[in-house]
């Protein structure tokens, strides 16, 4: 790398990407950016690899943890860049992550209404297989890990009743983007069609191959390859 690539990666592309992945987050405890290659790629709007390591990331809510990127060959605007403009993609790249969540950011980010959303989303796809008609609201207050199994427990109150309702499942990936939850418990006193189910299936989609997901005591881990896109 040359002193005017030096001075590119150290004057403009590693505070734009500072920058950049700040504005995605609400907030972060450490963020460091290492921007790698030669002067001729990325002086031609090629950044041949870029890791990067967040702590205490928290976006829309959710508690990330640590999470490590990894990206290569990404095109980007940066005759745009040197001229003070934000950063922007202009091509699909693949990154490869691995992100370590507690379960204490677990249970912060139920509070999070794009988690806790999902996962009542999640419920109610599964229950009105069986029942179209009726409807659910759960507030979900507690989460625990265990090795191999997630607990979940709230509060389900349907057409003017109301109950406590605890969902265990163990987690399995399949082909690297199907999430197999399997068992599938739900403890319920009050009846729901369709909560005799004991497994479920959810196809995460093509941009998405996690090689590794792990549910250990009082941790996940989650490693994988995911397809970002301008």
């Amino acid at each position: 790398m040359t002193n005017q690539t030096r001075g590119i990666v150290g004057s403009v592309l590693s505070p734009a990407c500072r920058v950049w992945l700040r504005s995605q987050v609400s907030h972060v405890d450490d963020l460091q950016v290492d921007i790698q290659g030669g002067s001729r790629q990325i002086l031609g709007g090629t950044i041949p690899r870029v890791a990067v390591v967040a702590v205490g990331a928290i976006y829309q809510g959710l508690s990330l943890g640590s999470i490590d990127l990894i990206a290569e060959n990404i095109r980007i605007n940066l005759p745009q860049v040197l001229k003070g403009k934000p950063l922007q993609l202009l091509e699909p790249i693949a990154v490869m992550a691995e992100v370590k969540f507690s379960e204490t950011d677990l249970q912060a980010s139920l509070t999070a209404p794009i988690l806790a959303q999902a996962i009542t989303d999640l419920f109610n796809q599964i229950l009105t297989i069986n029942s179209p008609q009726r409807h659910w609201q759960i507030d979900w207050h507690q989460l625990q890990i265990k090795p191999q199994t997630l607990i979940l427990q709230g509060n389900l109150m349907t057409e003017g009743q109301t109950a406590p309702i605890e969902i265990l499942m163990g987690i399995e990936m399949i082909d690297g983007h199907i999430l197999l939850l399997d068992p599938f418990t739900i403890i319920c006193s009050l009846d729901l069609p369709g909560s005799n189910i004991t497994s479920h299936r959810i196809d995460l989609g093509e941009d998405v191959n996690i090689t590794q997901l792990q549910l250990l005591n009082g941790e996940l881990l989650c490693q994988g390859r995911i397809q970002v896109n301008p």
